[in-house]
């Protein structure tokens, strides 16, 4: 295990350091999956991903804009 893991924000380059990624992340650190990209407890919030936050993605338009689907007689 290592002594000290340093920390810089992506966004404002602020700098920490804690002994684990787990410790990083309950001081509200966002740390990717691959552990490259890290934000502090400020920039973090647009950077989460999930419904929690209130982001979503809207449903795919089969369809361009301005066409409906025509009934078919059968």
């Amino acid at each position: 295990m290592r002594i000290n893991i340093n920390y810089t924000c992506d966004d404002c380059h602020v700098k920490a350091v804690f002994k684990s990624y787990k410790k990083a992340r309950a001081d509200g650190w966002a740390v990717s999956g691959d552990y490259k990209n890290c934000y502090c407890p400020e920039c973090a919030p647009p950077h989460r991903l999930g419904g929690a936050n209130g982001k979503s993605t809207a449903p795919r338009r089969w369809l361009p804009e301005g066409y409906e689907q025509l009934k078919l007689d059968v």
